[in-house]
């Protein structure tokens, strides 16, 4: 039994990272493949007075979000009339941040940017793909 312990702990050990690098596959797997990581005055820089068209690769749905560069957001769905304001920050981490304000109690979403080809893509802290900014465009359009 002694001897079956840490194999036991091993094991269980070595599942659990990797299942962890499974979850994060799709980070790494584009860092592999020669994305870069954007910093958060890298993120400002690229975000700040644009409308942005926003393509969510899970389900298929479109957004344009403007970033005022005070920190505020507008984002509205294509096809829809609504209009939704909240905020977005950078944290230490170099994530974006983004809540909006709506009926329920707001929630932050934060997501890793890479530069993939020239293309921001965002991916949860997970590091499953989340999105791609498909458009930049200077100023608030919506």
């Amino acid at each position: 039994m002694k001897r079956m312990l840490p194999a036991l702990v091993g094991a269980v050990a070595f599942f659990c990272v990797s299942s962890m690098s499974a979850e994060a596959s799709q980070l790494e797997d584009a860092l592999n493949n020669g994305a870069t990581k954007l910093t958060a005055e890298e993120i400002n820089d690229r975000l700040a007075d644009k409308t942005v068209t926003f393509e969510n690769l899970n389900t298929g749905a479109t957004a344009l979000v403007y970033y005022d560069g005070r920190n505020g957001t507008i984002l509205k769905i294509f096809g829809s009339d609504q209009i939704l304001e909240g905020f977005y920050a950078t944290d230490l981490a170099d994530h974006v941040c983004v809540g909006v304000h709506g009926d329920k109690p707001m929630r932050l979403r934060c997501v890793d940017v890479l530069l993939i080809d020239g293309v921001m893509h965002k991916f949860e802290l997970d590091g499953s793909l989340r999105g791609r900014i498909i458009e930049e465009v200077a100023g608030n359009i919506i």
